[in-house]
């Protein structure tokens, strides 16, 4: 008994179908090497809907005439809602590359008050905060160029040192300054650096970082370890075929020499489908 398969192959249709289908993007420009660090790059930009609590900073302050926007969006964090009308019209781009975000892990969001189209309505302050799978971190309201702003960087050690302390580098100090500027000239050019904060620690990118092609250290990671990972299910499924036989016999199978295999993935499981003899079998289970 041979099994047929290529899971890693179907895993990239599924990601097509996220991509397409739930996300609205056109994938037709995407190659297939490249198509996995799109969809990371995609996903890191859109936080999914889940219920969140809400933790602002220490010095944190909305403008008055900002405040019903902030509400709102307040109350959709907490119920679970969709944040992507708050952030940036670039994130239906889809090759667009957050680069505060990929730095700093650090999403920015819009204030409005009333949808125009898919977006909120456009407001010049924004709303810096970073956001984990069950907090929503507000930092403060920044001006709309406060990309590079150090005070961002600060809140999050002085407030929430717990939530980024994987990114600490141990025992070292910096002795370069970098500025605002020098530091959106990095970004722009897909380079890395080590941030300072007035304490004397310093850490690594928050957001992970990039390589020189401006995507994210862990697109690259994740792409790798679900390619070694689906590779390792395969083999695997192929030495438990024998063990399979019973019940796919019962299901029609007559001795064939090659099994086909495909891969399903739902919100819980890594599932084997055989199609032809309509046998799901389960190869990773997270319930």
């Amino acid at each position: 008994m041979q099994l047929s398969s290529d899971f890693f192959g179907d895993w990239l249709n599924i990601l097509k179908d996220i991509l397409q289908n739930h996300w609205g993007y056109d994938i037709s420009g995407v190659s297939e090497d490249e198509l996995p660090y799109v969809y990371f790059n995609a996903e890191k930009r859109r936080p999914d809907q889940r219920i969140r609590s809400v933790e602002v900073s220490d010095v944190f302050t909305c403008p008055a005439d900002l405040q019903a926007g902030w509400e709102r969006l307040m109350a959709v964090v907490e119920s679970g809602g969709d944040v992507t009308p708050n952030l940036s019209k670039l994130v239906g781009r889809l090759n667009n590359k957050d680069s505060l975000l990929n730095d700093w892990s650090v999403h920015h969001f819009h204030l409005g008050e009333a949808l125009n189209g898919n977006f909120i309505e456009r407001t010049g302050p924004l709303l810096f905060a970073l956001v984990t799978k069950d907090k929503f971190y507000a930092t403060n309201v920044f001006n709309h160029d406060a990309w590079a702003d150090q005070n961002i960087v600060e809140i999050i050690h002085r407030n929430w040192p717990d939530v980024v302390s994987q990114h600490q580098i141990k025992n070292v100090i910096s002795a370069t300054e970098i500025s605002e500027n020098e530091r959106l000239t990095l970004r722009a050019k897909n380079a890395n650096s080590f941030f300072t904060v007035s304490d004397g620690t310093v850490y690594a990118p928050i957001g992970g970082g990039v390589v020189g092609s401006g995507y994210n250290v862990q697109a690259i990671i994740s792409t790798d370890r679900q390619r070694s990972m689906l590779k390792s299910l395969e083999e695997h499924l192929q030495s438990q075929l024998i063990n399979l036989k019973d019940t796919l016999c019962q299901h029609g199978y007559s001795g064939e020499g090659c099994i086909k295999a495909t891969l399903e993935i739902t919100d819980s499981k890594y599932l084997a489908i055989f199609p032809d003899y309509n046998v799901a079998v389960t190869l990773i289970d997270n319930a």
